[in-house]
């Protein structure tokens, strides 16, 4: 038995199953054989009505993915000097030696100001102690 999540945009509903009443054995009478075609095509009708629930509800989801932030961090960023931040940028260069990251990036991970992590970054590249990309 499944259910829908709730807030999904689908009622919540069980799936009800049906009993396998429907293998057509040697002997059976037209009737019974006609009743058995009639159930599958009951289960078949359900299934297909259940299978378009959940297509609308993947579809939705994926629209719903686009307009939800990936990662939500919440950065506690401290006032610092230019020349702090530079200090602690070729730190971080130094122990991330060969790898290729990005000021927003840095400032994030150092909890620095992105405006004071980009002016300490261009300082250190025109002297020569980062380079560019």
């Amino acid at each position: 038995m499944s259910q829908s999540k709730s807030g999904s945009g689908i009622a919540d509903r069980s799936v009800t199953s049906i009993p396998d009443f429907t293998k057509i054995r040697e002997g059976d009478s037209l009737p019974e054989i006609n009743r058995r075609i009639e159930m599958l095509g009951e289960k078949i009708d359900i299934l297909s009505s259940e299978i378009s629930e959940l297509k609308a509800a993947f579809e939705e989801l994926s629209r719903l993915k686009e307009f939800l932030p990936l990662n939500i961090r919440v950065v506690e960023v401290r006032e610092t000097t230019v020349e702090e931040a530079k200090r602690v940028i070729l730190e971080y260069c130094d122990k991330y030696k060969g790898e290729i990251f990005y000021p927003d990036d840095v400032a994030d991970e150092l909890g620095l100001d992105l405006k004071t992590t980009v002016e300490a970054t261009e300082e250190l590249m025109k002297e020569g102690k980062v380079e560019e990309g």
